[in-house]
Formats: C-alpha cells, structure tokens, sequence
C-alpha cells in the first residue's frame, strides 16, 4: 500500500507533489491527500488525455473549496513528467 508520505523519495517531491505546488492546487488541505492519491494511481490507469477525462478519472474526490481547475492542470503537468 502506498501512501501520500511513500510516493516521492526523502529528498526529492514526485513531479505530481511538485506540479499540485506549481499549480496552486491547494488551498484548504481538505481533499489533499485524497486528490494526491487519486492522481497518482491515475499517472499509472488508462485515462483520458483531455481535462474533461481526467476530471472524470478524478470525480471520486470532492473539494470544498472547489479548486478542481487547478488540481487537473497539476495533473496534466505531472503527466508531462511521468
């Protein structure tokens, strides 16, 4: 089982960590942990390569402050570099 502390090594951020920085993808820390995962195990799941694809990859995750524009670009970035 992978967690939010076990996806990047101890000295460095895993490109999804640093893209959610790049992106301002949090504001609150409600859903963090719950979008972090999801995307991470989306970087490894057949998913769509358009916005509208990976928000639906991404819709079992609610997010109070409603920040969804930036978490789909974080993970577009992180796609990138993956």
């Amino acid at each position: 089982i992978t967690t939010i502390e076990g996806i990047a090594g101890e000295a460095t951020l895993h490109p999804l960590q640093q893209a959610f920085i790049d992106q301002d993808a949090f504001q609150c820390g409600y859903c963090t942990s719950g979008q972090m995962m999801s995307a991470a195990a989306l970087l490894h799941e057949p998913c769509g390569a358009d916005d509208d694809a990976v928000r639906e990859c991404m819709s079992g995750n609610i997010c109070r402050c409603g920040a969804y524009t930036n978490i789909v670009a974080a993970v577009q970035q992180a796609r990138k570099s993956v």
